[in-house]
């Protein structure tokens, strides 16, 4: 029993010695300074035409571990003038540096993490084309822990800024130096009780690459990277709309290994490292600022009196008055008609449509009936001309054979055969003039004469039977002559 509560009393010893001798992590949380790159002092006072809002609320966080209570929150409101003053208001909320082991420790959470109240002032000291030249002091802290209140050291800087443009891109570069905690913040601070920070005068450098603008919005995405005087950070801001970021930083990547340290196994003992790498998020909202185009005007008023209006004051109110009221409703009542009117056109047009729709549904389905008619009739004539095409070559057969029996004296076995090929073809011009031969050999003139007619008359430039019919007229002439001598 005394062993072990000599252990539970030294375990609490442990637990008092690392309470007292360590103090907090980083004040300078990323993106919670106006003007900031991540840590790092900047400007973006280059275009004076460039609508700035009238302030700005946010939030960042920047996380030392995931599986432990080790996260920096500050909340902050910034604003700007056109001079070039730049003013921030922050409340930060350190991280929990102990080790793992401390941590599980204290099971009664009587640890308290301490909270800081910030001032920060920039201002703009020199612009000329693309050169500006700020100077600021940040970090003007109140912090608070266990009831006990102290100033730290403030920060001093200055930075020289310049910006080029490119077709769809611009870059800021910003180089500077500064005290305080601009030149050195490291995430662990040794002290007895609350130690005010050494001043220590650092350079830095960041760049911020702009990309092409968003559609619709006014925004660009903003690439960032920036070395700090102890490591090279990088991150984005990513604009959701017009009035709404999203920021996102890796701060000190070069050992982003070490990232959750304190949570892996056989570390449990160390605290948080001096140049721990964080992972950095915040949101932005952008409060509007208010303009001429904000100021009710009386539509009705003179324009002397609206000028004068407009010329006094962009947060005064204008009321309307009651001849304005009933003028506006009269108006309105206008707009209403007119508006029933053109809807009562559009309605009888698109009635109009609808049948026109229907008779050309009716025109078209007509038109398809007779398609499909004419396809009818193309099938059919194509298919009769295949039936002529074989019929054809069937009348040629039965031609040449009844060509055959001419030469063998078969005469009445020829004009069978020309008659079947006759009867395939009536059209088939030699087919007559065929029979009309073998009429001849079968001295039947006067057939012959009539058939090779026919042949004639289907084939007017049948010459061979033209002069067979020629020659048939001489004879008769002939004959008749000599019969008339005699």
């Amino acid at each position: 029993m005394t062993i072990l509560t000599m252990s539970k009393n030294s375990r609490l010893i442990l637990f008092i010695i690392l309470s007292i001798s360590l103090v907090f992590a980083n004040s300078r949380v990323a993106f919670s300074r106006p003007g900031s790159v991540l840590r790092t002092p900047g400007s973006s006072h280059f275009d004076d035409s460039i609508r700035h809002p009238l302030f700005t609320v946010g939030f960042a966080s920047e996380v030392v571990n995931f599986d432990l209570p080790s996260g920096s929150t500050s909340l902050y409101l910034q604003t700007k003038t056109k001079n070039g003053l730049h003013l921030g208001l922050s409340y930060t909320t350190l991280s929990d540096p102990r080790s793992k082991e401390a941590i599980d420790l204290d099971e009664n959470n009587e640890f308290v993490a301490p909270n800081e109240i910030g001032l920060h002032i920039q201002q703009r000291v020199y612009s000329a084309g693309n050169i500006n030249i700020d100077i600021g002091i940040n970090d003007i802290i109140s912090r608070d822990y266990d009831g006990s209140s102290e100033f730290q050291s403030p920060s001093i800087f200055t930075v020289f800024s310049s910006k080029k443009d490119f077709e769809k891109y611009s870059i800021i570069f910003n180089y500077g130096f500064g005290s305080g905690k601009v030149g050195k913040d490291p995430q662990l601070q040794q002290s007895e009780f609350i130690q005010k920070d050494q001043t220590s005068i650092k350079p830095y450098l960041g760049i911020s690459l702009f990309t092409p603008e968003i559609a619709r919005l006014k925004n660009r995405i903003n690439l960032l990277f920036e070395y700090d005087g102890s490591g090279i950070n990088l991150g984005a801001k990513i604009p959701i709309t017009d009035e709404y970021s999203f920021s996102f930083g890796m701060i000190n990547i070069s050992s982003f290994g070490d990232f959750g340290l304190r949570s892996k196994v056989g570390y449990d003992t160390i605290t948080i490292l001096d140049n721990a790498p964080t992972v950095s998020m915040g949101f932005e909202m952008n409060i509007p600022r208010l303009n001429k185009k904000n100021i009710m005007i009386n539509p009705y008023a003179s324009k002397a009196a609206t000028n004068a209006l407009l010329e006094a004051s962009s947060d005064q109110q204008v009321l309307y008055t009651s001849e304005a009221v009933a003028q506006l409703s009269d108006s309105l009542n206008t707009i209403i008609q007119s508006t029933q009117s053109a809807y009562d056109a559009i309605a009888d047009s698109i009635r109009f449509l609808t049948f026109s729709l229907e008779n050309s549904n009716i025109e078209n389905t007509s038109l398809m009936q007779k398609i499909a008619v004419l396809d009818d009739s193309l099938l059919q004539h194509q298919n009769q001309k295949l039936v002529d095409i074989a019929n054809y070559n069937k009348a040629s057969l039965h031609v040449s054979r009844s060509l055959r029996y001419l030469y063998e004296g078969d005469y009445n076995q020829a004009l069978i055969a020309i008659d079947k090929a006759i009867e395939l073809n009536p059209n088939l011009a030699i087919a007559y003039a065929r029979k009309g031969s073998i009429y001849i050999h079968l001295g039947q003139v006067k057939n012959a004469s009539i058939n090779y007619n026919i042949a004639l008359k289907l084939d007017p430039e049948f010459d061979e039977v033209r002069e067979i019919l020629q020659a048939l007229k001489a004879n008769q002439l002939k004959s008749v002559d000599l019969e008339e001598k005699e």
